[in-house]
């Protein structure tokens, strides 16, 4: 593989023809009797002019400079790239999951419908939560509708107060993001020397305007934290609620469940933990679980 490549235009020389359309079949218009003059190009578009083997030549030496799941291990933090096995990629692509149309009629759908239900009903005993909802389009919605949750019960109580997130200095970036477009003030709980929560610290910075703690298990450094019991412990003392980031549940799955710990709401990341297609903020959900509080 060279070092360097050529890009498509440089690649493209003038009359060359990569697909031959088909005769129209349909009069021919004159755009001008369309479109008025200020939409229309004065000049041609300056697009590559290439065969179709050298353009499958170009991307295909293209595509080999990347690097990816399919390649070798992709470790992004808490977001490392989980495999997904290439049968479960075809069943998410079935025409009967992939082109359902929002108002088709429900006779039509029940097949899906009833894989939702199923989805739903699994997740709240695999998490430990009572209910679980696929509403959010994606991850970070889903965490941030949680947040949205939490705020709302706060509220209806009316305890206005409660203001502040408390997140870990070790926490994945959104975690930070999402508190603040959910209107509350960060808060940072420093880490310990063995990377976990400093329960010393999080009891001077916890109090009666704490809305919630923020907090992946295993965290980001991919340590549990086995203080989790006595974090929970003191964040509902102090009238908060605990907030699970799913993105490492892979880690814990069938060993013990979020709920268990004394989480309150729980979102997760159906692309990392249930290979459900990598779509970058959808095709797919960002579920979130709660407990009956």
């Amino acid at each position: 593989m060279s070092e360097t490549m050529k890009l498509v235009f440089e690649r493209s020389v003038p009359g060359r023809i990569g697909f031959s359309l088909p005769e129209k079949d349909v009069p021919e218009t004159n755009l001008e009797d369309i479109f008025s003059a200020s939409y229309i190009r004065s000049e041609k578009a300056d697009l590559p002019e290439l065969s179709e083997l050298e353009i499958m030549r170009h991307y295909t030496e293209l595509s080999n400079h990347n690097f990816g799941v399919d390649s070798g291990f992709y470790p992004l933090g808490s977001c490392t790239m989980k495999y997904n096995p290439k049968i479960n990629e075809k069943v998410a692509r079935f025409p009967g999951f992939a082109n359902i149309h929002p108002y088709q009629p429900e006779s039509s759908v029940q097949g899906a419908m009833a894989l939702l239900y199923d989805l739903q009903t699994s997740l709240v005993e695999i998490t430990g939560m009572d209910e679980v909802t696929l509403q959010p389009a994606a991850g970070a919605q889903g965490e941030w509708t949680g947040l949205m949750l939490i705020r709302a019960y706060h509220e209806a109580n009316g305890d206005t107060k409660r203001t502040k997130v408390i997140i870990p200095d070790s926490a994945h970036g959104t975690n930070p993001a999402s508190a603040t477009v959910a209107g509350f003030e960060v808060v940072t709980v420093k880490s310990n020397e063995k990377g976990l929560v400093d329960v010393e610290d999080l009891r001077t910075v916890v109090g009666d305007d704490t809305a919630a703690l923020m907090l992946t298990n295993p965290n980001t450094l991919g340590l549990f934290e086995k203080d989790i019991v006595e974090i929970a412990e003191i964040i509902h003392a102090a009238g908060g609620k605990l907030y699970y980031d799913g993105a490492n549940l892979n880690a814990i799955m069938s060993k013990v469940r979020p709920g268990d710990m004394g989480f309150d709401v729980v979102h997760l990341n159906l692309h990392k933990t249930f290979t459900g297609p990598h779509g970058g903020g959808g095709p797919g959900s960002g579920p979130i679980g709660i407990k009956k509080i």
